[in-house]
């Protein structure tokens, strides 16, 4: 269960009645019977009303979320949002930080994360996919009962599907039409910054099996009864080759059509699709018609990607599968997270393929553990089990001993950063974990510590004193971390955490910190 959840406690249905009186007549002494879909649509609806403000009606025979579970899912994408957000203005210096989109791919008759992620964060704008015609009418239903159609947008999608499984199409998603309704909405002719129609986050939550007689399977082989009715229909629960299959096209997706990502993308302003509310779905290879052909007049609009997708998985199985899926494409930056939830245990998988870092824990929560609560984790489980340990991907923070005291520490540190070269630090008090005595965020170009970089550099200077010019390269940061220093008292040394924000390869960050806490345990600090 996530550290924010509200449902921590056991939950009260007798007092969730009479703030939502129609929970009254599923009452069964106090609890209500959740093998009764009727009951668990109410305690959905009664919960989402009372703690959420959302009015939310839904299909007999579709999937009725359970609010918790969901809720898990939601708070921590927040955790990933607020991790990118105080990275982004390091890396694109001059920026602010900016308006958060996400998609949610397969939303649902409930629209369920987008409703709740949007009643959390006030600015959150989303889009979202759905390829069932009920459960679309549905989600765009609710989203007009909540007053969400300025924030949310639901584009009806066709199932498309090749050799490696469903294509999701995302730089047509996020270039294309929902980013022309979102734009109009706005009543700018067109986007004053790419920050207007970036997406930050992708949400999934894929159809788990294969097929009806896996279902059976699957619930043969439970130790325990299902504790309650699923009326979830064969378009929600099955999709060819299960979830694992469903995620890995996804994974595979955003890596190949990556290439086209950070382009203009084209769109002709007069196409009637966009009046259905679709997606026209253009294979590769494809030549328009000459009546579809963009026009000089069309608006162009420029796509950064994502900067995290994840997914929600139903079996630690699939986790396994979908993590050597991972590995056979190069994709080391990666999250495993798990929600559980009375008796419920779902997992979900992030990735990345850029530089963007997660923290292995919030660091926010750190304190939390005095209290014996579990540390909410972000990129990492805390305690997992030895299948889950051997997934984790590798840390992104490093921890180090130095040993002086607190008042040599603080001033050591800064000299330190400053003899680095090409490199710039900031306090980030503002970010101070409770305990800590200081907190610096740094962002370096290039490597001018190590040896080989020395020597790199005395070459350069040699060329330059014999007339030859020296290109002085990218400006943008090669990495951005964290740095913090702890007192410990009881061990009379201070621990050092290192923490990677932003960065590509791993062995200049670990080499940088190295360099930082080597510097810092020598005679003088420098």
């Amino acid at each position: 269960m996530h550290s924010r959840n509200v449902y921590t406690s056991l939950l009260d249905f007798e007092v969730l009645a009479r703030s939502y009186p129609p929970l009254s007549q599923h009452l069964r002494g106090r609890t209500i019977d959740f093998h009764d879909d009727a009951a668990q649509r109410c305690l959905t609806q009664a919960l989402l009303k009372r703690d959420f403000g959302l009015e939310l009606q839904l299909p007999k025979d579709r999937l009725c979320p359970p609010v918790p579970n969901r809720l898990n899912y939601v708070l921590w994408i927040q955790d990933i949002v607020t991790e990118l957000q105080r990275t982004l203005p390091i890396v694109f210096r001059g920026r602010t930080t900016c308006t958060v989109r996400g998609l949610d791919i397969g939303t649902g008759a409930s629209a369920i994360y987008p409703l709740l992620a949007c009643s959390l964060e006030p600015t959150w704008m989303f889009s979202a996919t759905e390829l069932d015609d009920l459960s679309y009418a549905h989600a765009q239903r609710n989203i007009r009962a909540n007053r969400l159609s300025d924030r949310i947008y639901v584009v009806r999608v066709e199932a498309d599907t090749n050799e490696d499984g469903p294509r999701f199409e995302f730089d047509r998603l996020f270039g294309g039409r929902m980013i022309e309704r979102i734009t109009s909405e706005s009543g700018s002719d067109t986007p004053t910054t790419k920050d207007e129609i970036e997406i930050q986050f992708t949400m999934c939550n894929p159809p788990f099996y294969s097929s009806a007689a896996e279902i059976t399977d699957s619930e043969a082989r439970k130790e325990r009864s299902p504790f309650g009715v699923c009326t979830g229909a064969p378009v929600e629960m099955i999709t060819p080759g299960g979830e694992v299959h469903f995620v890995s096209a996804m994974v595979r997706e955003s890596v190949y059509g990556r290439k086209e990502v950070g382009v203009n993308h084209t769109w002709d302003n007069d196409d009637d699709d966009e009046k259905m509310g679709k997606i026209r779905r253009i294979g590769k290879g494809t030549t328009l018609p000459a009546d579809k052909q963009p026009t000089t007049s069309s608006r162009k609009f420029s796509y950064l990607g994502p900067r995290w997708y994840t997914s929600m998985l139903g079996q630690m199985g699939s986790v396994v599968e979908v993590v050597r899926v991972f590995k056979e494409l190069g994709i080391t930056n990666y999250a495993i997270t798990e929600f559980v939830q009375g008796q419920t245990r779902r997992w979900a998988v992030g990735w990345c393929v850029d530089g963007w870092r997660l923290s292995d824990v919030d660091p926010c929560a750190l304190h939390i553990s005095i209290l014996l609560i579990p540390v909410q984790n972000i990129a990492r489980i805390a305690n997992p089990n030895p299948t889950l340990q051997r997934l984790l991907p590798p840390r992104n923070t490093l921890k180090f001993d130095i040993v002086m005291g607190e008042n040599d520490a603080l001033g050591c540190l800064e000299k330190v950063l400053r003899s680095v070269e090409d490199a710039t630090f900031t306090p980030d008090d503002g970010a101070n974990p409770e305990g800590s005595l200081s907190s610096y965020v740094v962002s370096v170009t290039c490597d001018t510590w190590s040896r080989g970089a020395r020597r790199k550099r005395k070459r350069q200077q040699e060329k330059a004193a014999n007339g030859n010019v020296v290109s002085e390269g990218d400006c943008s940061p090669e990495f951005v971390c964290s740095i913090v220093l702890r007192s410990e008292p009881d061990r009379n040394r201070i621990q050092m955490d290192v923490q990677w924000l932003y960065g590509k390869e791993r062995s200049l960050f670990e080499s940088f910190a190295s360099h930082v806490a080597r510097k810092l345990n020598s005679d003088d600090g420098g």
